[in-house]
Formats: structure tokens, C-alpha cells, sequence
């Protein structure tokens, strides 16, 4: 029996399938059950970790890791990924005796092969544990005022570029794959997106600094890219990164990239204020983006996922860009096909 209907959507049972496979999502407590019981509802592409969710001992994460893991992969029938942040600094999930990374400004201060050991050594200890995925490294090219600060690498684009390349060859060479963030560059914002919108009102030509490091990157083989929260007039005076098929052409299009596009939390202020999770999710992907980012709400989830399944069962998301998506996030497969994360580093 054919997956299309006559309307051109799908039927109701592979629309929940394919939904879940555009959804990387988070869980509100310490709780692996609650994790699991989120993993049979939604059945995701991947599960994101925050420091909320730390079960209280090493030993304890890593089993709750395999169990997700060894459920994600069967719900799927394929790879699953297990995603953290841990870019440094104030942007740490995970308490000691775990590696504490400074902060990508500190880090940089004592050089780039000092960025690639530290990246090497907290890589292994997060393979180990169960990781597979490092939502990181942070890309924009900082600027004076910018709430970014501690969280980028320098105000120099090509002292990022080189920072961040030694940071995610680290992270690589431990078996992880990495996010670099955040599209088209949250350098120049001056407020948090997990409270309102931002807007960088920076020319064109200005921008072309911001985009150089995700070019770099681009160009030697990033595997994942997450955008922002934000508004750019130089290219939608509209629409947000987020929502902006504009935007999304710059990084697809004009930079090349082949990889899957993820969105920044959809739970965050700067899309709350304005949209709800459903119509937020679809807009999102419709946009070009190939995975939806929910972090923490069950209820905002389930309103994601409903209306993922209602936009791919009605035919609102059209056949090609359902294509699109699945050919980026098969391109993670090999790279996941072997993963070493229950192998002693």
C-alpha cells in the first residue's frame, strides 16, 4: 500500500514516522523513563542532554545513554543521535568529575592546539558516556556589546576560523559529530534570543565577515549547521533566520552546505512571543530546515509534532522538500553507521 494519498499528503501512520525523524527533542527531568516514554510517543531523529537532566552519577548517564540509544536506533531503524552542548564556559551540561571547558574566549588565549587537546579529551570522555553529537562550535565573530561575549572564539574572523577548525577537529578525531552555530552569525546581537528577537542590522558586505567562519567550515566538511533566532534586514526584513527561506538559501545555496539544517530551540522566547510550537515547527521546515529543535515542554512537543504530522498528511509540506531533508540526514548514517560511544577512548 502506498505512503501518498490522493491529496498528495501521506497517510496518517507514516506521516507520525516521518515527523519524528524531523524532530531532535529534550526532556524535562533527571528522569531516563520520562526520556524513553518521549522516545516511544514521538519516536525522534535524536534525543538533546542539558544539565537538568544529569541522573547524578557517570556511571548512571552512561547507562541511561545506551537505553536511549538502543531504543532510538530501533524506533528508527537507523542512526540516532544523542546531543549535548558543551561548547565551554557558561555553556556546560554536565558537573564535574567531567572535563570543565573553558570558554571558547579563555580557550583561545592559550592557542589553537590547546583548543584541539581540551576538545580531544572532553571529546573521548563524552564518546565514552554515550554521546554522539556536540552542538558546537560557536561560529559568529564576536562583537563589542554583543551578549555572544565569552561564548565566541575572538572578534577576528579568521581567528575564529582557526579556533573553531582546531576545536572540531578535536571533537571529531574522538568520534563526535558537530553543530556549528549560529547561522548566519548572533555575533553583532545585542539581546538573548531565549527572551525576545534580536535584529542585526548589518549591510551585506558587513555580514560576508559573519558568514566566513560557517564557510570555512563548510568547505572542510562541517557536518551539521544550526541557525538563530534572529532578524537580518540585508536579507528578510520580515522573517527571522529561523522562518526565512532567504537565509536558509545563503547557507544552502551561495555556501554550499549539504548537511542537515537544524533550528535553534523552538521554545525559546524570541519564537514564543510570536508563534505557537506547531506553527513555529512547519514554518521552520518549510524554511530548509531539516531537523525541529524542542528542548524541553511535553505539551510544546506534542504541539510540534501534531502539526508536523497534519502538514505532511494534508500535503502542506511538499514531497521535494521532505526529499531534501531526508538526503541531508542521511548523509549522517555513515558516519554514525560504526559509532564508538560504549568504547573505552
Amino acid at each position: 500500500m502506498s505512503n501518498i494519498c490522493l491529496n498528495g499528503g501521506m497517510e496518517f501512520r507514516a506521516a507520525r514516522f516521518e515527523a519524528g525523524r524531523l524532530m531532535m527533542i529534550g526532556w524535562e527531568g533527571s528522569s531516563a523513563a520520562e526520556a524513553m516514554e518521549l522516545l516511544q510517543e514521538f519516536q525522534p531523529f535524536g534525543m538533546v542532554f542539558f544539565k537538568r537532566n544529569y541522573p547524578g552519577s557517570p556511571d548512571q548517564l552512561r547507562f541511561d545513554l545506551h537505553m536511549m540509544t538502543k531504543l532510538g536506533r530501533a524506533l528508527r531503524q537507523g542512526p540516532f543521535l544523542t546531543a549535548i552542548d558543551n561548547e565551554g564556559g557558561t555553556v556546560r551540561r554536565l558537573p564535574e568529575p567531567f572535563i570543565q571547558l573553558p570558554s571558547a574566549r579563555e580557550s583561545a588565549l592559550r592557542g589553537v592546539e590547546a583548543v584541539k587537546n581540551e576538545a580531544l579529551a572532553s571529546g573521548k570522555e563524552l564518546a565514552y558516556t554515550g554521546f554522539n553529537v556536540n552542538l558546537a562550535p560557536v561560529l559568529d565573530v564576536g562583537s563589542p556589546g554583543s551578549y555572544m561575549d565569552s561564548r565566541s572564539f575572538g572578534e577576528e574572523a579568521d581567528f575564529v576560523i582557526k579556533n573553531a577548525q582546531a576545536f572540531r577537529e578535536g571533537f571529531r578525531q574522538a568520534g563526535l559529530l558537530c553543530c556549528g552555530k549560529h547561522f548566519p552569525g548572533l555575533g553583532a546581537a545585542t539581546v538573548d534570543p531565549h527572551d525576545v528577537l534580536p535584529t542585526v542590522s548589518l549591510s551585506l558586505a558587513e555580514m560576508n565577515k559573519h558568514l566566513a567562519p560557517f564557510k570555512a567550515l563548510i568547505d572542510q566538511g562541517l557536518e551539521m549547521v544550526m541557525t538563530t533566532h534572529c532578524l537580518y534586514p540585508a536579507w528578510d526584513a520580515n522573517r527571522p533566520a529561523t522562518f526565512s527561506p532567504k537565509v536558509v538559501g545563503v547557507l544552502k545555496q551561495t555556501l554550499g552546505f549539504k548537511g542537515p539544517l537544524l533550528t535553534d530551540d523552538l521554545q525559546m522566547g524570541a519564537v514564543t512571543n510570536n508563534l505557537q510550537p506547531g506553527e513555529a515547527a512547519v514554518a521552520a521546515f518549510e524554511a530548509g530546515h531539516d531537523l525541529i529543535l524542542m528542548c524541553r515542554d511535553r505539551k510544546l512537543i506534542k504541539g510540534a509534532f501534531d502539526a508536523l504530522v497534519g502538514a505532511l498528511a494534508s500535503g502542506r509540506i511538499k514531497r521535494d522538500r521532505l526529499e531534501d531533508a531526508r538526503e541531508r540526514l542521511q548523509k549522517l548514517t555513515p558516519i554514525l553507521a560504526d559509532p564508538q560511544i560504549f568504547t573505552q577512548a
